[in-house]
């Protein structure tokens, strides 16, 4: 990540693009067939029409389902993240991650919220394609909550997976400092049972000199600090040794990794450069320790673990030395898989990886980080059940790496390269110096232009659309959607060879393409942006708007909803 992102920068930039974001500017008219499009005008929030449909009435059916109520009350609270590490944080019911929400498939779910914070904020229900009207973006959806007040969410759980929630109220400073919980929907029916089914949020944190106050801005500007190091502990033989993982060097690339020679990925030099150092962190957590997350399982029992990254870093998680399959990307089943080993996951921020594995007759199983910041990698581990782990001298850069293109069992999808499109929208994603509150800043931009100057895709029920994503910057951008589950269909200008692979968060690295493709059919105004929430709140933002629906909502000072 480019480093000289200041607080003001930020903030200024935030509150100027979503101000304008109220305004509805002209742009060219999309005819209901094909056609490719290029953002280059300011963007809009809804239609002006009188007749248009207001956003608040876009709400979840009444149902006979079972309700479900959840409490969350928005609280200051200091957290320890282990190691010496402690933060004032921003949390939902005093812990971060917050309360899990977990449910089964029909119920009916209310969630009350309560701020106790001297702040605004909402609550974003990530990756559920739920009504717009409880989207909970600020200034589109609703407004803020203020300091002392509350909203009540109300949704049904129709959709099975892993999910995750956080503020969409200044979210890149909310959801970094705490305010984020995890979503689990459980099918009626199960289809596979497991012994033990844990969620774990992965989470980075800045616990550095000014990071920790009370103001609603961001305080990310010590790019150079040291990272303190973790204090190594002595006498456990069950602990797993991070030191001894990550400096060994004996273990090869496997060849069958994926069980065929053709399914492995070896990163490239691009991707390696563009994970990040970590450098705007001095604290890496799972479930919000960083000491070593222990989780119970027994020989024989088969696990699940749910891994949603709730960070603005991409990291690299491995399970070495046990063979595991890769059952759901972003809450989404995937068809077939075969087990895999010695095989690295790189779990974009908003993204989720569901995996499973069988428990080994004896020891242990370590859940493990690789990523270039040998820091991070310390902290960031886990140790499922009990005894000695079951790998210590491998390097797991000499992993390969998931490639969810060549991954499952080949099946027809919703759409393929081949499908007719109604409307098409192709957007270049980079960085660089840009106009800034009238100065020169870092931005981050889609077709060169930084939000709020990117027209939003425009779209009617019942059009199929296809985006194509380009990464031609140096840096990752996990691009999510709200309201909407994509396919992805081509990579690289090649069509898949696995699984359907259905997302809601596509994480693109230097150089990459992706061709993603969607049915419209969840009428709102909803937003597609970066998720690494800085980048958003630095320009990478846009809408993508149905016709025909308005918003009473505004965005900027005189409202106090300041959404990115």
């Amino acid at each position: 990540m480019k480093k000289g992102i200041t607080t003001i920068s930020v903030l200024l930039f935030g509150a100027i693009s979503v101000y304008l974001l109220g305004f509805k500017t002209n742009f060219a008219s999309v005819s209901p067939t094909s056609q490719t499009q290029t953002a280059s005008h300011t963007m809009s929030m809804g239609s002006t029409d009188p007749k248009a449909i207001p956003i608040t009435s876009l709400v979840a059916p009444k149902t006979n389902a079972p309700v479900k109520t959840f409490n969350l009350t928005a609280e200051i609270a200091n957290i320890r993240l282990g190691n010496g590490k402690t933060i004032e944080a921003w949390t939902y019911n005093g812990t971060s991650p917050g309360p899990e929400i977990r449910v089964k498939q029909g119920e009916r779910v209310v969630v009350n919220l309560t701020n106790k914070l001297p702040v605004s904020l909402t609550i974003h229900w990530h990756g559920l394609d739920i009504p717009a009207a409880v989207d909970g973006v600020a200034g589109v959806t609703q407004d803020a909550v203020k300091p002392g007040g509350t909203y009540t969410y109300t949704f049904n759980a129709d959709q099975v997976g892993t999910y995750w929630y956080h503020s969409h109220q200044n979210s890149a400073l909310q959801t970094e400092r705490g305010l984020f919980g995890t979503i689990v929907v459980e099918p009626k029916q199960a289809i596979v049972t497991y012994d033990k089914d844990y969620t774990i949020a992965l989470h980075e944190w800045d616990t550095k000199e000014n990071g920790n106050d009370s103001r609603d801005n961001d305080n990310d500007n010590d790019d150079n600090n040291n990272f303190d190091k973790r204090n190594k502990k002595d006498g456990n033989k069950n602990e797993f040794d991070s030191n001894r993982f990550h400096e060994g060097n004996t273990a090869k690339r496997s060849s069958e990794s994926y069980g065929v020679n053709d399914r492995k990925m070896t990163p490239s030099t691009k991707q390696w450069e563009a994970l990040s150092d970590q450098n705007d962190y001095d604290v890496f957590t799972l479930n919000g320790t960083s000491e070593g997350l222990h989780l119970d399982a027994k020989a024989g029992e088969l696990v699940r673990l749910r891994l949603v990254n709730t960070g603005n870093q991409t990291h690299l998680m491995t399970v070495p030395g046990v063979r595991f399959q890769v059952i759901a990307l972003d809450g989404r089943d995937l068809v077939g898989g075969t087990p895999i080993e010695n095989t690295l996951l790189p779990i974009g921020p908003g993204q989720r990886y569901d995996i499973s594995f069988r428990m080994p007759q004896k020891g242990s199983v370590q859940l493990v980080n690789a990523d270039p910041s040998k820091q991070a990698n310390q902290m960031m581990s886990a140790t499922i059940g009990n005894g000695e782990p079951t790998a210590f001298n491998i390097d797991p850069k000499n992993f390969i790496w998931f490639d969810f293109s060549k991954y499952g069992t080949p099946q027809k999808g919703m759409f393929t390269v081949d499908s007719k499109f109604t409307k098409t929208y192709e957007m270049d994603l980079s960085e660089g110096l840009g106009l800034l509150n009238g100065q020169k800043e870092w931005v981050y931009t889609i077709n060169g232009k930084a939000a709020p100057d990117i027209p939003p895709i425009e779209m009617k029920k019942g059009d199929s659309v296809k985006v194509v994503l380009r990464n031609k910057g140096k840096d990752i951008h996990p691009m999510h959607l709200h309201g909407h589950t994509f396919q992805v269909i081509s990579k690289n200008g090649k069509p898949l060879e696995g699984s359907p692979v259905y997302l809601d968060t596509i994480n693109i690295f230097p150089g990459e393409t992706y061709e993603i493709a969607m049915k419209a059919n969840n009428p709102g105004l909803w937003m597609l942006h970066c998720h690494n929430l800085k980048h958003a709140a630095n320009g990478m933002h846009t809408m993508m708007n149905y016709d025909g629906i308005s918003t009473p909502f505004r965005v900027g000072d005189h409202s106090g909803n300041h959404p990115e």
